[in-house]
């Protein structure tokens, strides 16, 4: 008796050598389709790939992972560089009033001088109901900004969880709605053992490029093609498949597109988009960030990621990243981020980097009065338009589909990350839900090659 055949090779085309688009890719090829990924920039892995230094590498933002972010731990088992994951104590603070502020923990916290007694217990007893709760979504309803005023007061709001919010968020703060914020605290709370643990995150041995060179590994191993520096200018539908031509001039007919690209950019992409798809697509809103990055010869404090509750300082956050991976891995040296997130017109995005240092400085010196400009051996400016969906009320009912309304094409990227906030694990995740949700399509007969996908559906 012969065997019944297997679903068809799809011919899929994936737009975007991000994470997601990574991991999507990896998937198909795992599953004996013929797979073509386009990154229109220099290199792999998105916001979370590294660049060479000291011998090693470094990302460009900072990364680390939580303990409950199982999926991108499931994937480098699978990809054999599991053992390539630490998890490291990463000590928190809080600057604010001049003065850092430890904050890794509950004792910490009542030893927050910046606010009264009465208002560090109200931080603390809405903390651990945050950390308990488990359904979210009358969150979806309520902005972050009214809920912690009822829950903690105007005076502990503005001195410590609002002046994060304005610090990440400017004047859209009080736009973010309570699940977003809720969810912060949620996931801080996996990451400890126990509720008076300190917290510990995890790196990857190498920096994420392990992670990155490894996923572009397998996925040629499988036959897959990865094209880096060329872009997709033009898509078209002709009959029942998509011609793809790319910035070299060649033109790729695929059957399937998964894009990984931020929503506003597919609506320019594919502008036959049907208006209330497009909506969701046009209405995601995005924060930029601009973060710089020192290479020094001293630390500046001993703190791993120092939240900044001073709205005269004009960044969002410090984060130390040899407080968090020693300076033993590079070669003695400190690595510091600066960071800030900003709207998209603000001056910070086409500021000089030098004067963007030369405005750090003074703001540095308050965070330890010894730091001097000497002690900078170099250093890196990165900016990135896409780096932080902003999570509004009744998010969940704005966010479009995987599937989109056009035959063969399927979006995969961070707005589409929810209740969590952005992050690889979830990248991971939603690369994994694609294709998952391509492979159903095929085995239904709702997608053929030469045939269209379904329309709508999550």
């Amino acid at each position: 008796m012969t065997p019944a055949a297997g679903p068809p090779r799809l011919r899929v085309g994936v737009i975007g050598g991000g994470i997601a688009g990574l991991t999507a890719a990896y998937r198909f090829a795992q599953r004996g389709h013929q797979v073509t990924l386009w990154e229109r920039g220099p290199r792999l892995g998105g916001q979370a790939a590294a660049f060479p230094v000291l011998d090693t590498a470094i990302e460009y933002f900072y990364h680390h992972l939580f303990m409950s972010d199982h999926d991108i731990v499931q994937l480098m088992n699978e990809i054999g560089i599991g053992d390539d994951l630490i998890w490291l104590p990463s000590p928190v603070g809080f600057f604010a009033d001049g003065k850092i502020y430890p904050l890794s923990g509950a004792f910490d916290l009542l030893r927050l001088g910046c606010v009264p007694l009465i208002d560090r217990l109200r931080i603390g007893f809405t903390t651990l109901y945050l950390q308990k709760l488990r359904n979210w979504r009358h969150f979806e309803q309520v902005t972050a900004a009214e809920w912690l005023r009822r829950a903690v007061g105007q005076r502990a709001f503005d001195r410590v969880w609002g002046a994060q919010l304005r610090a990440k968020f400017g004047p859209r703060y009080d736009q973010v709605a309570m699940v977003w914020f809720w969810n912060k605290i949620y996931l801080r709370t996996q990451s400890r053992p126990s509720l008076l643990a300190k917290e510990k995150l995890g790196y990857i041995r190498g920096s994420f490029n392990t992670l990155i060179d490894r996923l572009a590994e397998v996925i040629a191993e499988q036959g897959a093609t990865i094209k880096v520096g060329v872009g997709t200018d033009r898509l078209e539908r002709r009959g029942n498949e998509w011609l793809v031509r790319t910035s070299e001039g060649e033109e790729v007919t695929c059957d399937v597109i998964v894009a990984t690209v931020p929503s506003p950019i597919l609506a320019k992409l594919f502008p036959d988009l049907p208006e209330d798809y497009k909506a969701k697509l046009t209405g995601a809103v995005y924060q930029a960030a601009v973060t710089m990055l020192l290479q020094t010869t001293r630390s500046l404090s001993h703190i791993y990621w120092l939240n900044i509750g001073d709205p005269s300082v004009p960044f969002t956050g410090i984060i130390e990243h040899t407080n968090f991976i020693g300076p033993e891995h590079y070669q003695g040296r400190h690595f510091i981020y600066v960071s800030k997130y900003v709207e998209h017109d603000h001056p910070y995005l086409t500021t000089p980097d030098d004067q963007l240092f030369a405005e750090y400085v003074p703001y540095l010196q308050r965070i330890n009065p010894a730091f001097s400009p000497d002690w900078v051996e170099q250093y890196w400016v990165f900016r990135e338009y896409a780096a932080q969906p902003i999570i509004t009320k009744n998010y969940s009912a704005r966010i479009p589909e995987h599937r989109t309304p056009l035959p063969g094409l399927y979006l995969a990227n961070t707005a589409q990350i929810y209740p969590e906030d952005r992050g690889t694990n979830y990248s991971v995740r939603i690369g994994n839900v694609v294709a998952d949700l391509v492979e159903q399509d095929l085995r239904s007969g709702l997608l053929r090659p030469g045939s269209p996908a379904p329309a709508g559906g999550s």
